[in-house]
């Protein structure tokens, strides 16, 4: 069976909408996984809050891959997915920008000099639900809610051993999820992610110095939030990216025109 692959933009029109309050009831974390377990682990390593205002994760091993020796930069970094259950009836959600905390020592000038912050919304519509069977054939839409390099001047000079904050500015428009009904999650038809892709990057003038993320990052991804009338149709056609029956297209990615020519608008990980 061959994949569909379509690109839209009517995830990202929804700007022009109003915000609202958060609902009164939040999605609940229902599984993390993680491309890169050594440095943030699932059930580890990696916490999740979900509050009104934002999305917390908190990566504590986060590190730099090696000691300063003036030739190549330092990086540090985790990509990790969040699935998430039971959103509210009538509520959309967007990421409104985000705000990375952390503690570093670095000496002898090594220098933090940029930080990369992603979040993709991720929906999955099984077709063959009632009754199931096999082989399942499910259908991928995907949104980038934000997408961000931030460059820093953390250190640079001497010795720097403090806490430091960076604020990620808001996406130029918001890109607002579909709809929700209140049903996806928890083993039903849809499925809702996020995908969070957290960087830092460092460099070593000197040749001497060494960098270290002594409590790994934190990363508090901003929600808004608006009221909504669900909608199937819309929903299902919904998304930047939408692959239809998309687990066959792992077969031949060749097929898939998009992940070949425009590897940024899709997460690195199926």
């Amino acid at each position: 069976m061959r994949c569909s692959v379509f690109l839209s933009a009517l995830s990202s029109i929804a700007a022009v909408f109003g915000q609202s309050n958060p609902p009164p009831v939040l999605p609940a974390v229902n599984l993390i996984t993680s491309k890169v377990p050594f440095q943030c682990s699932p059930g580890k390593s990696i916490g999740i809050s979900v509050e009104p205002s934002k999305i917390t994760t908190s990566l504590s091993e986060v590190q730099f891959q090696a000691t300063g020796h003036g030739r190549t930069d330092e990086f540090a970094s985790c990509d990790f997915r969040v699935a998430l259950s039971y959103w509210y009836y009538k509520y959309r959600v967007a990421i409104s920008g985000a705000t990375i905390r952390g503690h570093a020592n670095l000496t002898d000038g090594v220098q933090i000099y940029q930080f990369n912050t992603t979040a993709i919304f991720r929906l999955e519509h099984l077709k063959n639900f009632s009754p199931i069977q096999p082989p399942e054939i499910t259908n991928l839409s995907i949104s980038t809610m934000l997408t961000e390099l931030v460059p820093t001047q953390i250190g640079g000079e001497g010795n720097f051993d403090d806490d430091f904050e960076v604020a990620v500015k808001p996406p130029s428009k918001l890109v607002w999820s579909p709809c929700f009904h209140g049903s996806e999650g928890g083993g039903a038809q849809d499925s809702t992610y996020f995908d969070f892709i957290v960087s830092a990057s460092s460099s070593d003038r000197t040749g001497k110095g060494t960098g270290q993320l002594t409590s790994g990052l934190t990363v508090d991804w901003n929600l808004a939030w608006e009221e909504c009338t669900p909608d199937w149709d819309e929903m299902y056609s919904w998304g930047d990216v939408r692959i239809d029956n998309w687990q066959s297209c792992l077969h031949n990615v060749t097929d898939v025109p998009l992940v070949k020519d425009t590897p940024d608008l899709v997460p690195l990980w199926f």
